[in-house]
């Protein structure tokens, strides 16, 4: 989806929504799952399969998740 592009809500009403120029397909949740899966994977190749090690490489290795900055706290989001 490119930035600014609208599309209709799928409620049905006549309100829109607008994604921020800011929007990228690169902050999608899957594509951190993929990132992952693949850090991973090469964490257990490194480790000669023992998953001790290989979350401990993983664990270095990982890049941070590109939507956590997005993430509230527990203790301050609204109830």
């Amino acid at each position: 989806m490119t930035a600014n592009a609208e599309r209709p809500i799928p409620d049905g009403s006549d309100d829109t929504i607008v994604e921020p120029e800011n929007s990228t397909v690169d902050d999608w949740f899957a594509q951190d799952v993929e990132r992952d899966r693949a850090t991973a994977e090469e964490a257990l190749r490194q480790s000669g399969g023992d998953p001790a090690r290989a979350e401990e490489i993983f664990e270095a290795e990982r890049e941070p998740h590109r939507g956590d900055r997005f993430n509230v706290p527990a203790d301050e989001r609204p109830t």
